[in-house]
């Protein structure tokens, strides 16, 4: 299967959507191919960082279990057949 939108590159992006990869650098120490998908559509995506991140970081307000969070993450993924 192929992607029909591809990833917005680091040296491509520009404006929102730079601003965007640095605040994901930051918060989750990369930027994710789906955030970088989701940049074709920047309004979208700054929801979306904020949403992971209060679900992710304790710091941005995230309560639960990190190894809690992890399963969750490591279940979804097999349920999807993600490869990796």
């Amino acid at each position: 299967m192929t992607q029909r939108l591809r990833g917005i590159s680091d040296e491509e992006a520009t404006g929102m959507a730079r601003e965007i990869f640095d605040a994901s650098n930051q918060l989750l120490g990369r930027t994710a191919n789906l955030l970088r998908i989701l940049a074709h559509s920047p309004h979208l995506t700054k929801w979306y960082l904020g949403f992971v991140a209060a679900v992710r970081q304790p710091d941005a307000g995230a309560v639960s279990d990190v190894r809690l969070r992890n399963l969750a993450v490591l279940k979804t993924s097999t349920v999807n057949g993600c490869r990796y």
